[in-house]
Protein backbone atom coordinates (compact mmCIF):
# COMPACT_ATOMS: atom_id res chain seq x y z
CA UNK A 1 0.00 0.00 0.00
CA UNK A 2 2.82 2.42 0.97
CA UNK A 3 6.47 1.70 0.23
CA UNK A 4 9.62 3.74 0.67
CA UNK A 5 12.40 2.33 -1.51
CA UNK A 6 15.83 3.60 -0.34
CA UNK A 7 14.39 7.08 0.20
CA UNK A 8 16.46 10.05 1.33
CA UNK A 9 15.02 13.54 1.74
CA UNK A 10 17.21 16.60 2.27
CA UNK A 11 15.46 19.96 2.38
CA UNK A 12 18.50 22.22 2.15
CA UNK A 13 22.05 21.65 0.96
CA UNK A 14 24.38 21.00 3.86
CA UNK A 15 21.64 19.92 6.29
CA UNK A 16 21.33 16.45 7.69
CA UNK A 17 18.64 14.51 5.78
CA UNK A 18 15.13 14.56 7.23
CA UNK A 19 14.96 10.87 6.31
CA UNK A 20 17.83 8.79 5.00
CA UNK A 21 18.09 5.41 3.28
CA UNK A 22 14.51 4.63 4.25
CA UNK A 23 13.35 1.16 3.23
CA UNK A 24 9.98 0.27 4.69
CA UNK A 25 6.54 -0.89 3.60
CA UNK A 26 3.07 -0.57 5.10
CA UNK A 27 0.71 -3.19 3.71
CA UNK A 28 -2.99 -2.93 2.98
CA UNK A 29 -5.15 -3.00 6.09
CA UNK A 30 -2.35 -2.40 8.60
CA UNK A 31 -2.51 -0.10 11.61
CA UNK A 32 0.94 1.42 12.18
CA UNK A 33 2.18 3.80 14.88
CA UNK A 34 5.05 6.12 13.92
CA UNK A 35 6.90 7.15 17.07
CA UNK A 36 10.00 9.22 17.72
CA UNK A 37 11.20 12.54 19.06
CA UNK A 38 10.33 15.81 17.32
CA UNK A 39 12.36 16.17 14.14
CA UNK A 40 12.84 12.43 13.72
CA UNK A 41 11.28 12.36 10.23
CA UNK A 42 7.67 11.30 10.89
CA UNK A 43 6.05 14.38 9.32
CA UNK A 44 8.38 14.19 6.32
CA UNK A 45 7.23 10.63 5.69
CA UNK A 46 3.60 11.75 5.68
CA UNK A 47 4.35 14.71 3.41
CA UNK A 48 5.93 12.38 0.88
CA UNK A 49 2.93 10.02 0.94
CA UNK A 50 0.69 13.03 0.20
CA UNK A 51 3.14 14.15 -2.49
CA UNK A 52 3.49 17.51 -0.76
CA UNK A 53 7.23 17.00 -1.13
CA UNK A 54 9.30 14.48 -3.03
CA UNK A 55 12.37 12.45 -2.11
CA UNK A 56 15.84 13.71 -2.93
CA UNK A 57 16.76 10.14 -3.74
CA UNK A 58 14.79 6.91 -3.95
CA UNK A 59 11.16 6.14 -4.75
CA UNK A 60 7.87 6.41 -2.85
CA UNK A 61 5.05 4.11 -3.92
CA UNK A 62 1.41 4.56 -2.89
CA UNK A 63 -1.16 1.97 -3.96
CA UNK A 64 1.44 0.52 -6.32
CA UNK A 65 2.07 3.84 -8.06
CA UNK A 66 5.46 5.52 -8.29
CA UNK A 67 4.66 9.04 -7.04
CA UNK A 68 7.51 10.56 -9.05
CA UNK A 69 5.65 9.56 -12.22
CA UNK A 70 2.37 11.20 -11.22
CA UNK A 71 2.01 14.65 -12.85
CA UNK A 72 0.88 17.58 -10.72
CA UNK A 73 -2.57 17.69 -12.31
CA UNK A 74 -3.24 14.13 -11.10
CA UNK A 75 -2.20 14.81 -7.49
CA UNK A 76 -5.73 15.84 -6.36
CA UNK A 77 -7.03 12.45 -7.55
CA UNK A 78 -4.29 10.73 -5.56
CA UNK A 79 -5.20 12.64 -2.41
CA UNK A 80 -8.86 11.69 -2.67
CA UNK A 81 -7.76 8.20 -1.69
CA UNK A 82 -5.79 9.47 1.33
CA UNK A 83 -7.56 10.87 4.38
CA UNK A 84 -5.64 13.19 6.73
CA UNK A 85 -6.38 13.95 10.40
CA UNK A 86 -4.51 16.62 12.36
CA UNK A 87 -3.87 17.37 16.02
CA UNK A 88 -5.62 20.76 15.80
CA UNK A 89 -8.66 19.41 13.89
CA UNK A 90 -8.49 22.01 11.02
CA UNK A 91 -12.26 22.39 10.83
CA UNK A 92 -13.81 25.30 8.95
CA UNK A 93 -14.96 27.56 11.83
CA UNK A 94 -17.90 29.14 10.01
CA UNK A 95 -19.44 25.83 8.94
CA UNK A 96 -21.41 23.31 10.96
CA UNK A 97 -20.28 19.76 11.60
CA UNK A 98 -22.53 18.63 8.75
CA UNK A 99 -21.11 21.25 6.38
CA UNK A 100 -17.52 20.42 7.27
CA UNK A 101 -18.08 16.82 6.23
CA UNK A 102 -20.15 17.90 3.22
CA UNK A 103 -17.28 20.11 2.10
CA UNK A 104 -14.97 17.13 1.55
CA UNK A 105 -17.51 15.66 -0.86
CA UNK A 106 -18.50 18.90 -2.58
CA UNK A 107 -14.95 19.84 -3.63
CA UNK A 108 -14.69 16.66 -5.70
CA UNK A 109 -18.07 17.16 -7.34
CA UNK A 110 -20.07 14.52 -5.48
CA UNK A 111 -23.77 14.68 -6.47
CA UNK A 112 -25.93 16.27 -3.79
CA UNK A 113 -28.13 13.18 -3.59
CA UNK A 114 -25.07 11.16 -2.57
CA UNK A 115 -23.93 13.89 -0.16
CA UNK A 116 -27.29 13.85 1.62
CA UNK A 117 -26.91 10.11 2.15
CA UNK A 118 -23.23 9.95 3.12
CA UNK A 119 -22.96 12.85 5.57
CA UNK A 120 -25.60 11.54 8.01
CA UNK A 121 -23.96 8.10 7.78
CA UNK A 122 -20.63 9.61 8.80
CA UNK A 123 -22.15 11.61 11.66
CA UNK A 124 -23.77 8.44 12.96
CA UNK A 125 -20.53 6.45 12.62
CA UNK A 126 -18.63 8.96 14.79
CA UNK A 127 -21.49 9.23 17.30
CA UNK A 128 -22.56 12.79 16.44
CA UNK A 129 -25.84 12.19 14.61
CA UNK A 130 -27.57 14.76 16.82
CA UNK A 131 -24.88 17.47 16.51
CA UNK A 132 -24.69 18.04 12.77
CA UNK A 133 -25.97 21.62 13.04
CA UNK A 134 -23.39 22.73 15.60
CA UNK A 135 -20.42 24.94 14.77
CA UNK A 136 -16.93 23.78 15.80
CA UNK A 137 -16.77 26.16 18.78
CA UNK A 138 -19.97 24.58 20.09
CA UNK A 139 -18.33 21.14 20.20
CA UNK A 140 -15.84 19.67 22.66
CA UNK A 141 -12.31 18.85 21.53
CA UNK A 142 -13.15 15.18 21.20
CA UNK A 143 -16.27 15.97 19.18
CA UNK A 144 -14.30 18.25 16.88
CA UNK A 145 -11.78 15.49 16.26
CA UNK A 146 -14.63 13.09 15.48
CA UNK A 147 -15.91 15.53 12.87
CA UNK A 148 -12.40 15.81 11.44
CA UNK A 149 -12.13 12.02 11.22
CA UNK A 150 -15.55 11.81 9.56
CA UNK A 151 -14.45 14.43 7.01
CA UNK A 152 -11.23 12.48 6.33
CA UNK A 153 -13.05 9.17 5.95
CA UNK A 154 -16.21 10.21 4.10
CA UNK A 155 -14.62 9.45 0.71
CA UNK A 156 -13.76 5.95 1.99
CA UNK A 157 -10.00 6.38 1.41
CA UNK A 158 -7.77 3.33 1.32
CA UNK A 159 -5.21 5.19 3.49
CA UNK A 160 -5.77 7.35 6.56
CA UNK A 161 -2.86 9.40 7.92
CA UNK A 162 -3.25 10.74 11.44
CA UNK A 163 -0.76 13.28 12.80
CA UNK A 164 -1.02 13.40 16.61
CA UNK A 165 -4.84 13.00 16.55
CA UNK A 166 -5.04 12.61 20.35
CA UNK A 167 -2.45 15.25 21.21
CA UNK A 168 -4.98 17.87 22.39
CA UNK A 169 -7.36 15.47 24.12
CA UNK A 170 -7.73 14.13 27.63
CA UNK A 171 -7.01 10.39 28.12
CA UNK A 172 -10.62 9.19 28.21
CA UNK A 173 -11.54 11.19 25.09
CA UNK A 174 -8.38 9.96 23.36
CA UNK A 175 -9.47 6.37 23.94
CA UNK A 176 -12.69 7.03 22.05
CA UNK A 177 -10.76 8.49 19.12
CA UNK A 178 -8.46 5.45 19.05
CA UNK A 179 -11.45 3.12 19.07
CA UNK A 180 -12.87 5.05 16.11
CA UNK A 181 -9.58 4.79 14.19
CA UNK A 182 -9.49 1.09 15.03
CA UNK A 183 -13.01 0.67 13.62
CA UNK A 184 -11.98 2.43 10.40
CA UNK A 185 -8.96 0.14 10.17
CA UNK A 186 -11.19 -2.93 10.63
CA UNK A 187 -13.20 -1.74 7.62
CA UNK A 188 -10.06 -2.18 5.50
CA UNK A 189 -8.41 1.24 5.57
CA UNK A 190 -4.66 1.37 6.20
CA UNK A 191 -4.05 3.68 9.19
CA UNK A 192 -0.67 5.31 9.82
CA UNK A 193 -0.64 7.37 13.02
CA UNK A 194 2.24 9.57 14.19
CA UNK A 195 2.05 10.00 17.94
CA UNK A 196 3.75 10.77 21.24
CA UNK A 197 0.85 9.21 23.14
CA UNK A 198 2.36 6.44 25.29
CA UNK A 199 -0.98 5.04 26.46
CA UNK A 200 -2.41 4.88 22.93
CA UNK A 201 0.43 2.75 21.62
CA UNK A 202 0.54 0.52 24.71
CA UNK A 203 -3.23 0.01 24.65
CA UNK A 204 -3.54 -0.84 20.94
CA UNK A 205 -0.44 -3.05 20.63
CA UNK A 206 -0.15 -2.70 16.85
CA UNK A 207 2.92 -2.37 14.64
CA UNK A 208 5.31 0.27 15.98
CA UNK A 209 7.93 1.99 13.79
CA UNK A 210 10.36 4.17 15.71
CA UNK A 211 12.35 6.92 13.99
CA UNK A 212 15.61 8.47 15.18
CA UNK A 213 17.37 11.06 13.06
CA UNK A 214 15.41 10.16 9.93
CA UNK A 215 16.05 6.43 10.17
CA UNK A 216 14.09 3.43 11.39
CA UNK A 217 15.63 2.01 14.56
CA UNK A 218 12.72 -0.25 15.48
CA UNK A 219 9.99 -2.03 13.51
CA UNK A 220 8.01 -4.18 15.90
CA UNK A 221 4.72 -6.03 15.62
CA UNK A 222 2.48 -5.66 18.66
CA UNK A 223 4.92 -3.19 20.16
CA UNK A 224 4.81 -0.77 23.06
CA UNK A 225 5.75 2.91 23.01
CA UNK A 226 9.00 2.52 24.90
CA UNK A 227 11.69 0.07 23.91
CA UNK A 228 14.92 -1.52 25.04
CA UNK A 229 16.44 -0.57 21.69
CA UNK A 230 19.80 1.05 22.61
CA UNK A 231 19.30 3.93 20.17
CA UNK A 232 15.75 4.80 21.28
CA UNK A 233 15.46 8.48 22.15
CA UNK A 234 11.84 8.37 23.35
CA UNK A 235 12.72 5.61 25.84
CA UNK A 236 15.62 7.59 27.26
CA UNK A 237 18.17 5.03 26.12
CA UNK A 238 19.84 7.75 24.06
CA UNK A 239 19.43 11.39 25.13
CA UNK A 240 17.64 13.74 22.77
CA UNK A 241 20.90 15.56 22.26
CA UNK A 242 22.71 15.88 18.94
CA UNK A 243 26.12 16.30 20.57
CA UNK A 244 25.69 13.00 22.40
CA UNK A 245 24.72 11.31 19.16
CA UNK A 246 27.91 12.57 17.55
CA UNK A 247 29.90 11.02 20.38
CA UNK A 248 28.02 7.74 19.94
CA UNK A 249 27.14 7.57 16.21
CA UNK A 250 24.08 5.51 15.39
CA UNK A 251 25.97 3.41 12.86
CA UNK A 252 28.42 2.15 15.49
CA UNK A 253 28.45 -1.64 15.70
CA UNK A 254 27.43 -1.74 19.36
CA UNK A 255 24.16 0.08 18.56
CA UNK A 256 23.04 -2.15 15.72
CA UNK A 257 20.16 -4.57 16.06
CA UNK A 258 20.08 -7.88 14.13
CA UNK A 259 16.70 -7.03 12.56
CA UNK A 260 17.44 -3.43 11.60
CA UNK A 261 16.39 -2.37 8.12
CA UNK A 262 18.52 0.71 7.55
CA UNK A 263 21.91 2.21 8.28
CA UNK A 264 22.10 4.91 10.95
CA UNK A 265 23.19 8.52 10.87
CA UNK A 266 22.77 11.79 12.77
CA UNK A 267 19.39 13.45 13.28
CA UNK A 268 18.06 16.38 11.36
CA UNK A 269 18.14 19.89 12.80
CA UNK A 270 15.06 20.23 15.04
CA UNK A 271 14.78 23.98 14.42
CA UNK A 272 14.68 23.41 10.67
CA UNK A 273 11.96 20.79 11.18
CA UNK A 274 9.87 23.28 13.17
CA UNK A 275 10.15 25.87 10.39
CA UNK A 276 9.15 23.31 7.78
CA UNK A 277 6.14 22.26 9.86
CA UNK A 278 4.98 25.89 10.09
CA UNK A 279 5.36 26.29 6.33
CA UNK A 280 3.34 23.12 5.79
CA UNK A 281 0.55 24.40 8.02
CA UNK A 282 0.46 27.72 6.15
CA UNK A 283 0.37 25.91 2.82
CA UNK A 284 -2.49 23.63 3.87
CA UNK A 285 -4.48 26.48 5.39
CA UNK A 286 -4.12 28.53 2.20
CA UNK A 287 -5.33 25.61 0.11
CA UNK A 288 -8.25 25.04 2.47
CA UNK A 289 -9.27 28.70 2.24
CA UNK A 290 -9.20 28.58 -1.57
CA UNK A 291 -11.36 25.45 -1.62
CA UNK A 292 -13.78 26.92 0.93
CA UNK A 293 -14.16 30.09 -1.16
CA UNK A 294 -14.92 28.00 -4.23
CA UNK A 295 -17.44 25.95 -2.24
CA UNK A 296 -19.21 29.09 -0.97
CA UNK A 297 -19.35 30.52 -4.50
CA UNK A 298 -20.93 27.27 -5.74
CA UNK A 299 -23.58 27.48 -3.00
CA UNK A 300 -24.38 31.08 -3.95
CA UNK A 301 -24.70 30.15 -7.63
CA UNK A 302 -27.11 27.36 -6.75
CA UNK A 303 -29.22 29.69 -4.63
CA UNK A 304 -29.36 32.19 -7.53
CA UNK A 305 -30.54 29.42 -9.88
CA UNK A 306 -33.33 28.59 -7.43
Amino acid sequence: MIRFDNVTKTYMRGQHPAVENLDIEFTRGEFVFLVGASGSGKSTMMRMVLKETGPTRGTVYVAGKDLSRIPSWKVPALRRDIGMVFQDFRLLPSKTAYQNIEFALAVIGTPRKVVRRLVPEMLEMVGLEDKGKRLPHELSGGEQQRVAIARAYVNRPSILLADEPTGNLDPSTAEGILDLLGEINERGTTVVMATHDHSAVDRMRRRVVEMVGGQVVRDQEGGRYESETPVSVISGNLPDDSAHREEHPLDAAEYREPAERTERTEPEDDSAADVLEEELIDERDARLERDEAAFDEEDEDEEDRR
